[in-house]
């Protein structure tokens, strides 16, 4: 493989990228990329029918209540990426160049 074929080939990934959201980019953690996998999933279980008719003979359960159980395990997903994305915001940057350092309890719990 030579120079220039790696360079196209690094130019399509990134343009690949740009174009579509669920490919990720190069600053998207293996968290967050995880849970990107899990969120499309679930809304692909919802969104069609018989497979979530599946799941719910898979699971002896009603098909209404497997399509709330996928809905509601999409929110505590993206709340726990809420949460692991406020854990890595701790310092408060003010103006003149001076930051504060904040207790990451603070943060978590939702004061500032």
């Amino acid at each position: 493989m030579q120079a220039s074929d790696r360079f196209n080939i690094n130019s399509q990934l990134e343009h690949l990228q740009a174009k579509y959201v669920g490919t990720g980019h190069a600053d998207l953690t293996r968290f967050e990329w995880a849970v990107n996998i899990h969120r499309d999933s679930y809304a692909s279980y919802v969104g069609h029918y018989p497979v979530l008719a599946y799941f719910a003979v898979a699971e002896n359960e009603s098909i209404g209540r497997e399509r709330y159980n996928f809905m509601q395990e999409t929110v505590q997903l993206l709340e726990h990426l809420l949460l692991h994305i406020k854990c890595f915001c701790h310092v408060v940057f003010l103006p003149r160049e001076k930051t504060i350092e904040m207790p990451l309890e603070n943060v978590v719990a939702g004061e500032s």
